[in-house]
């Protein structure tokens, strides 16, 4: 065995110990080149989207906090809806109606832009936010693996009144990363056409300490449910700002860094990894 692959089935054993999906099944077949370069620029791109979409509302609820102290203890907010438009993303917190009661603008580094909109009354939702609101209202009707008491959404448009919902484990532990229990449901014309979860189980991956990251420790996991990584794994590193390694076959292992997935031939990387064990 040459020394990449005795480093690469180190390096899987290891995840499979620690980090496993253990109740997964076989490997899927791979892909072609073309198939492997399709799904893995789709995942980068829905998981750098999902990560935008989600830092805009976690760091517009921070700003709209500071600014009214009343507003965590508003009872009449039921979500929000996200929406990127002209380089930015409006945050637009909903009621029940759904009517809409705060608006804040953000810029893609999570900033914002101007001051929060506080509207005196109930605004109605525009065409948008009302197809994504509805969206997002049937995906939580989904039963689906709950690893957590509370879960995010990032709602996507697909064009033609459709919609991807990601489901989101939330924790408030500062050095873990909820991986298990993230879904996604599909809605075309007001019904769910399709849904997944990305794991078997409620794993969880652990992440080092901010002092202790570097580009070489990385957390690590196998997924043996798809043949290259998905947009969850690009977002949850994105989301934990460390490097993930994950392991798809017996000598396929990825990494994953700054949003971008690359398969890992240099023995480095492996090494490395390894060394964050």
């Amino acid at each position: 065995m040459s020394a990449r692959c005795l480093l690469l089935a180190t390096l899987l054993l290891a995840c499979s110990t620690a980090h496993a999906d253990d109740t997964a099944p076989a490997p899927p077949p791979p892909l072609s080149a073309a198939d492997t370069a399709a799904a893995l620029s789709r995942a980068e791109r829905l998981g750098q989207a999902i990560f935008l979409h989600d830092l805009a509302a976690e760091r517009a609820t921070d700003a709209i906090a500071a600014q009214h102290r009343a507003f965590r203890k508003d009872k009449r907010v039921r979500g929000w809806i996200t929406e990127e438009h002209d380089g930015r993303f409006r945050v637009s917190y909903i009621d029940a109606t759904p009517a809409v009661l705060y608006r804040a603008e953000m810029t893609p580094d999570g900033t914002l832009i101007g001051k929060v909109e506080v509207l005196a009354e109930p605004a109605p939702l525009s065409a948008y936010e009302a197809g994504a609101a509805a969206a997002r209202a049937l995906a939580m009707t989904t039963q689906v693996m709950q690893c957590a008491k509370n879960y995010n959404s990032v709602v996507l448009p697909e064009g033609d009144d459709r919609w991807a919902v990601y489901l989101l484990p939330g924790t408030t532990l500062p050095n873990v990363v909820p991986l298990g229990g993230s879904h996604r449901v599909d809605i075309a014309d007001g019904k769910i056409t399709a849904s997944r979860g990305f794991t078997r189980s409620c794993i969880q991956l652990d992440r080092a300490p901010p002092a202790q990251r570097t580009e070489l420790v990385g957390m690590m996991v196998t997924h043996l449910l798809d043949p290259t990584p998905t947009e969850v794994h690009v977002y949850w590193s994105l989301w934990a700002r460390t490097p993930m390694f994950v392991g798809t076959g017996e000598d396929a292992i990825w990494k994953i860094e700054n949003g971008r997935i690359r398969r890992v031939e240099d023995e480095d990387d492996v090494a490395g990894a390894l060394s964050g064990l």
